[in-house]
């Protein structure tokens, strides 16, 4: 009897020594709420209200929970956009809603960043969680954001450290004190002696808002996880953001996870620690998966944002304009379209500029002819995204569509478009006229470029506007080589701009002439079928 007596006790001890641990993350809401979308109101796999009823159910089976968020969770949807313009005495929604679930900390995004210093704060005072970020300071020096906090997880020390990558520059007005983005791999490197020695933490978890990419230190944003991976020790779990793509890998040994974007799944990590000999918790066993919410709406949810979601359904319903011309986004890509020719309008009285670049908003996004709502325009241009004013020369022009124009295959191959190629990621210019020539290679098919009826030259100086999130991204300035300072930020978005033109405008019929076009000319059943 005592020896089984004995037993039963070693056995309580031992448990008593061993603690589960989950760790759930969120990205990329963007304020949506309801499983639909917001602009056609058919039902969608994202939102709030279904993610939050998951997260809600997790929690309970397991207090033992960290919840933490890799950024972009405001702005966006229109409901961000009611509560910033209309409603801002109501509780900002996507914080209400992080307050009620028990966030640990949220990591700010670029969609945060493009709210303005003023408002980014505004909303980031309603949270209940910090927001962290180590690698963003004030131009004397001193951080911006909490860089880390330290948790107790049921016995465990643990500190989640927080690191924004990409962010976008802030409005004009904010200029002065404009925060300034440090190496994220310095600031995390610094971090970890800090964490383990001085801290005494059992377990560090490293949130970003950039990319879960596993091609170690190569230079961009959607490949930081794999830096920190492979660079840093004592790392024990990275959550990541900004692909937009769910993940659940372990890079040189650590693993990294991701939600799916706009709350279509959870990330989930599921840990087991021991407390060892000299007091100190060590991982004996983990386990990443992403999971799906299931088709019940979270009741609290609903209830929070009832009041905010009847002001906004008021506001998109308002009468926009009368549409002359159909506005259709399925030739935005291989043509001049009244679309494009309606937003490069706004776009350059927007940003002053000589020429702009601009994405299409998508092939699906159609809009008759006819008496319109400010729901369809609010569609075509959904982010924060402010337009920004750089000086570019003509060989830079040319550099920037010859980078757009690999978004195309060759023309004669069975498949037209580049899958390596984000949709998001082509531009069209407006302000200039041009033609893309995809039967030659990529790097030679921008022929016939001309400002003014006049072919460029390689020497000629342009203005040229953009959004503000192409200077976040890199890409196509790395491609022309231009490095610096824009010399203007739009105070507002650009998505307020386009409102305030369409809503002055009691009928509307942009243009659609031909200033650019694909060669040689395109089959219009293969585009359809094909475009994404």
């Amino acid at each position: 009897m005592v020896r089984w007596l004995g037993i039963v006790l070693c056995t309580l001890v031992l448990n008593a020594q061993e603690v589960r641990l989950q760790v759930l993350t969120t990205t990329d809401l963007h304020s949506q709420v309801l499983p639909q979308d917001s602009y056609t109101l058919q039902p969608a796999n994202r939102g709030w209200a279904r993610l939050a009823a998951l997260i809600r159910g997790l929690k309970a089976a397991n207090p033992n929970t960290l919840l933490v968020d890799c950024g972009n969770a405001t702005g966006g949807d229109p409901i961000g956009y009611v509560w910033s313009r209309l409603k801002s005495d109501l509780p900002e929604p996507s914080m209400a809603i992080m307050n009620s679930l028990g966030y640990s900390a949220m990591v700010p995004g670029g969609q945060e960043f493009d709210h303005g210093l003023g408002q980014m704060r505004a909303i980031e005072d309603q949270a209940q969680f910090p927001w962290l970020a180590a690698n963003v300071v004030s131009p004397d020096g001193h951080r911006v954001f909490t860089p880390y906090v330290k948790l107790d997880a049921g016995g465990p020390q643990v500190a989640i450290i927080g690191v924004v990558a990409g962010a976008r520059p802030l409005q004009a007005g904010d200029a002065a004190g404009a925060p300034v983005f440090t190496d994220p791999v310095a600031a995390v490197r610094g971090l970890i002696p800090l964490l383990r020695e001085k801290e005494r933490v059992d377990l560090v978890i490293v949130a970003l808002h950039a990319g879960p990419g596993q091609t170690p230190c190569a230079g961009a944003e959607d490949t930081l996880a794999g830096c920190l991976a492979s660079q840093i020790p004592g790392i024990d779990l990275i959550l990541t953001s900004h692909t937009r793509q769910p993940a659940a890998a372990e890079p040189g040994g650590v693993p990294v996870l991701q939600a799916g974007a706009g709350g279509q799944t959870l990330g989930v990590a599921e840990l087991t620690l021991r407390k060892g000999a000299k007091g100190r918790w060590d991982v004996l066993s983990r386990h990443l998966r992403v999971q799906p919410p299931g088709p019940d709406p979270d009741p609290a949810v609903l209830e929070l944002t009832a009041p905010l979601r009847a002001a906004t359904e008021t506001y998109l319903n308002t009468f926009a304009t009368s549409l002359g011309v159909d506005l259709d986004g399925r030739w935005a890509r291989m043509e001049d379209t009244p679309l494009m020719h309606l937003l490069h309008a706004v776009a350059r009285q927007a940003s002053g500029a000589q020429i702009t670049a601009l994405a299409s908003p998508g092939s699906h996004l159609f809009i008759p002819r006819g008496p319109t709502s400010v729901r369809q325009f609010y569609a075509l241009q959904p982010d924060e995204a402010r337009m920004v004013r750089i000086r570019v020369t003509g060989r830079q022009l040319r550099a920037y569509l010859e980078y757009a124009a690999r978004f195309y295959d060759f023309s004669h191959n069975p498949d037209l478009f580049n899958k390596a190629v984000d949709p998001r990621d082509f531009d069209t210019l407006g302000g200039c006229s041009y033609v893309l020539d995809i039967s030659r290679p990529v790097g030679q098919r921008v022929v016939s470029l001309q400002v003014e009826d006049r072919p460029v030259k390689e020497d000629q100086v342009f203005t040229l506007g953009l959004p503000s999130s192409r200077l976040a991204q890199g890409g196509y300035l790395e491609a022309i080589g231009w490095t610096g300072q824009p010399e203007f930020i739009s105070p507002v978005p650009f998505r307020n701009q386009l409102l305030e033109y369409v809503l002055a405008r009691p009928t509307l019929a942009p243009a659609g002439t031909d200033h650019w076009h694909i060669v040689p000319a395109l089959d219009r059943e293969r585009v359809l079928a094909q475009q994404p």
